[in-house]
């Protein structure tokens, strides 16, 4: 139990013809909903089929995560027959990732029959609920989660031999169970940044934005009163990345990836992303390769461009989501993606993990031969700009400056600049599973 004031709230409501019983949540699941949940867990619902709607939770956090899985392992040991309804793409993610879908059934639809009864006087049948549990004549609901994992896309026609390019001479290989690589050098300084001056380094989204850029760092210069001094870096360049730094930069704009290290290994604050930014990943095989299913695929060599991404991590996380093990796949990484495909057309390699961005961008020759056969659609893997947790006190002026940029037209030229339509905060929970994707996979 918890001293927090809860802000999690649960109606039921109970259809009697099919023995069911709704509950609906609303608010935050966070380590107050303990309060919320333990009159449910004193006194499961009667009925042995209860259905659990989540289209009203605005978060969820991991104290959350943990106080939910306290209480469907209970009810599951009570012998409850459980459905979820109304999740979202982000609850979705989180609760396949913590293994929380285990819990739940396919629906049979019980939750709609039960929404439609509650929704008139006849139907919804009140019935006695445990403390703090609160009955409701419930309105109908769209049953079942959005579908967000994956697509199927036709293939193209089969390519002509001059279509195909040549195979790279080597690529590095890893095995299955290789480790992430550590962070670079550059990240490894243990003394924090200087008062006088934030160091502020960039990994560029595109080759474009170099102007826009130093244009915004002029900008947040005369907002936060302090110098700013700018350096752009390739975290994948081995000679800049390999030097070290005698203090840790305050600001760093990072991949995914080398943001979701920072985070956990040295505690950086996520401070804003840029809106419409997000790694997804598309698996690529030849237009040739009969196999219908990812689940097919067991044991087939993988090519990607780089280990060091989010485009190998959700590769991994939608292999595992359709029945294929990632840990079993042996895989290459080719250096870039142009070459990881010239090894997937060669026959180096069965399957091809790239971003679904830069396949898109890809002219319809390149993508001859080539077949997407699943494509993720996570929306949560974004550039990030971090913070040094020392600077923590620059955290709100550095998000107004950025989130109003769009107010005037300094702001407006540096955005044009950048390529961005603006920045967000990003939400905590989509934090929250960035990094739960980063540990399972890469951390």
């Amino acid at each position: 139990m918890t001293d927090s004031p809860t802000t999690l709230h649960i109606d039921a409501t109970r259809d009697e013809a099919t023995r069911t019983t709704l509950l609906r949540l609303s608010g935050e699941i966070d380590v107050s909903a303990a309060a919320a949940f333990e009159p449910l867990h004193r006194q499961p619902p009667a009925d042995r089929q209860v259905v659990l709607d989540f289209a009203a939770v605005s978060r969820i956090n991991s104290m959350g995560l943990a106080q939910l899985l306290r209480l469907l392992e209970h009810w599951r040991g009570q012998g409850l027959r459980l459905e979820a309804l109304g999740l979202n793409r982000t609850l979705s993610m989180l609760f396949k990732m913590t293994g929380l879908m285990r819990y739940f059934a396919e629906p049979d639809g019980a939750a709609a029959i039960v929404a439609a009864a509650g929704s008139t006087a006849a139907g919804g049948v009140a019935r006695a609920m445990p403390p703090g549990v609160r009955p409701v004549v419930a309105a109908a609901r769209p049953a079942g989660p959005p579908q967000m994992r994956r697509i199927v896309r036709p293939g193209a026609a089969a390519p002509t031999p001059e279509a195909v390019p040549s195979a790279p001479a080597a690529a590095s290989a890893a095995p299955a169970d290789a480790g992430a690589p550590a962070l670079p050098a550059m990240f490894a300084a243990a003394a924090p940044p200087p008062g006088d001056r934030l160091d502020f380094i960039v990994s560029q989204q595109n080759s474009q934005q170099l102007t826009g850029w130093y244009y915004l760092n002029t900008l947040l210069q005369r907002t936060l009163g302090r110098t700013v001094s700018l350096s752009v870096e390739d975290f994948e360049d081995g000679a800049a990345s390999g030097r070290a730094r005698a203090h840790a930069p305050a600001l760093v704009f990072a991949r995914p990836f080398d943001a979701c290290a920072l985070m956990q290994q040295q505690g950086y604050l996520p401070v804003a992303r840029p809106q419409d930014d997000c790694d997804e990943v598309s698996l690529i095989v030849r237009h040739d390769d009969a196999r219908a299913a990812l689940a097919d695929f067991a044991g087939a060599q993988v090519v990607t461009a780089l280990e060091r991404s989010f485009v190998f991590v959700l590769g991994r996380f939608l292999c595992d989501e359709c029945g294929l093990d990632s840990a079993g796949l042996p895989r290459r990484f080719a250096g870039s993606e142009i070459a990881a495909l010239k090894m997937l057309l060669s026959g180096q390699a069965e399957l091809l993990f790239m971003s679904s961005r830069g396949h898109e961008r890809l002219s319809a020759l390149a993508r001859a031969g080539t077949r997407v056969l699943e494509r993720s659609e996570t929306r949560v893997a974004s550039h990030l700009l971090l913070l040094h947790p020392s600077c923590q006190a620059l955290a709100q002026p550095l998000r107004e400056a950025l989130t109003g940029l769009g107010g005037h037209d300094k702001g407006r030229q540096a955005l044009q600049d950048l390529g961005m339509n603006g920045w967000d905060m990003p939400a905590p929970e989509e934090v929250e599973m960035l990094l739960m994707l980063y540990r399972r996979y890469a951390g």
